[in-house]
């Protein structure tokens, strides 16, 4: 219905996607920390956080098959995600 559920985190202009699969949010904060969400409508719950690239990012991260890549204008960082269930 577009009403809003929670509201929690400091992620400035981040940026984030959905893995509908373990009901995540993957979210890379304006400060280059990524954290993974809870997608859950009931309370906000970050499940962790941790610092991804240094100084400032806004671009999107992409997960290609277990891969998840950051970036912004100085590096790049690749993170192997565990597959759900194993």
């Amino acid at each position: 219905d577009g009403k809003r559920k929670w509201k929690g985190g400091r992620y400035g202009s981040g940026q984030l996607f959905l893995l509908p699969d373990q009901d995540l949010l993957v979210v890379i904060s304006e400060e280059g920390e990524l954290a993974l969400v809870s997608a859950s409508p009931d309370q906000f719950r970050e499940v962790s956080r941790f610092p991804a690239v240094e100084g400032k990012t806004w671009n999107h991260p992409v997960l290609v098959r277990d891969v998840l890549l950051v970036r912004n204008g100085e590096e790049m960082a690749a993170f192997r995600l565990a597959v759900a269930g194993k």
